[in-house]
């Protein structure tokens, strides 16, 4: 949970709302969201613009008018999105979340949007075919609640948005990344019950596939320690 001692942390702590504010928001947001769900599911928006007005909303709500940081140049209009996206910088994030948005819109990376949460082999199966599941919990934002009792429903999406980022850049090896997935992902029954009977082996398989987002190198190195350390022969 990114709250400790009553203090927000972690990459985005400037424009998290504490969990008891969620429900005032998602008040204020409820038709916008509900209306933005309707396009998607009716397919009317792609996956990528869908993800982009959901974070501007939040944003917008939560920052106001320091929402866009000044760069110098004029902030264009919101349509045509590139242009948009080629100038805004966004306030209290990484980079990172609106470089993914501008390539994802560009169509240049292929990050899927999803209404659910993937399980492990899931996302490690789609990392394998070379793309990138981002999750937005539609009912969490709706109701006011936190993700997994974690996050909230934005902040749960530039997590997510981050990550895609780092598997896709340039430096790290994308294709590396996707062959060492692959491979990893063709030997998973042979490691498959270690996930159900050995708890700290599931944490950090579900670290290696997520959140490490490392080169190969490095992937390969932390996956053949976890596999040693939970007795899997490597």
């Amino acid at each position: 949970m990114p709250w400790t001692e009553g203090k927000p942390y972690g990459s985005f702590k400037k424009i998290l709302l504490e969990p008891a504010s969620l429900a005032q928001e998602a008040k204020v947001l409820a038709e916008s969201i509900a209306e933005l769900l309707s396009l998607w599911k009716a397919e009317s928006l792609s996956d990528a613009e869908t993800a982009l007005r959901f974070v501007l909303l939040h944003l917008e709500y939560r920052a106001g008018s320091r929402a866009y940081l000044k760069t110098g140049k004029n902030l264009p209009p919101k349509e045509p999105i590139l242009p948009f996206l080629e100038t805004a910088r966004f306030f209290g994030m990484p980079d990172t979340v609106r470089q993914a948005l501008w390539k994802w819109n560009a169509g240049e990376w292929d990050i899927r949007l999803v209404d659910f949460h993937p399980t492990g082999k899931e996302m490690l199966y789609s990392q394998s075919m070379g793309y990138r599941l981002t999750t937005i919990d539609w009912e969490a934002c709706l109701s006011g609640q936190l993700v997994e009792e974690k996050r909230d429903s934005f902040e749960h999406l530039l997590h997510d948005l981050a990550h895609a980022f780092m598997f896709f850049r340039e430096d790290y090896d994308h294709i590396g990344q996707v062959n060492f997935f692959k491979a990893m992902y063709s030997e998973f029954s042979h490691f498959e019950t270690f996930l159900v009977s050995d708890s700290e082996f599931k944490r950090k398989f579900e670290y290696c596939i997520s959140d490490m987002n490392s080169h190969p190198a490095h992937l390969e190195a932390y996956w053949k320690a976890i596999r040693r350390e939970a007795g899997i022969p490597v």
